[in-house]
């Protein structure tokens, strides 16, 4: 019987995200497959939980509906900030992701949609958020 993936488990795979209309999005960056700690948030929650169950040797083709995936944009997640925010010097242009720092102290990126000389309209939902995924990937090894 092989070993299927845990909630906690320890992974080398090999990935390719793709969008619906086929798009690559991301790959895996090492040939010989990159490792990955499920349940320390390196990937978003909603692919790792997908993960979960699959066994040990095997390639899968695993399609993921917006809700499943990233979710919908949110229209909240959508602000319009003072101009005065950024550094006056700072070149911005619509489409330029920027990363903004939390009260927390965590990072987070934003995406400009528009400008004008009194405010910089961000969105910061995921990039992903609203669209259909596809994820093709092999599950070389579990490791203990």
């Amino acid at each position: 019987m092989s070993k299927t993936i845990q909630p906690d488990s320890r992974i080398r795979w090999r990935y390719k995200l793709f969008l619906a209309d086929g798009y690559l999005v991301e790959t895996s960056e090492d040939p010989d497959g990159d490792i990955l700690q499920l349940g320390q948030g390196e990937i978003h929650s909603n692919l790792e939980s997908a993960l979960v169950g699959l066994p040990e040797g095997d390639k899968f083709r695993l399609i993921l509906l917006a809700s499943e995936a990233f979710g919908m944009p949110d229209p909240d997640a959508i602000q319009q900030l003072p101009r005065e925010r950024f550094p006056e010097d700072m070149k911005l242009a619509e489409g330029q992701i920027i990363s903004f720092e939390l009260p927390s102290g965590q990072e987070t990126p934003g995406e400009i949609l528009s400008i004008s000389d009194e405010s910089v309209e961000v969105d910061f939902n995921h990039p992903l958020a609203g669209h259909h995924l596809t994820f093709e990937l092999e599950i070389l090894a579990i490791l203990d």
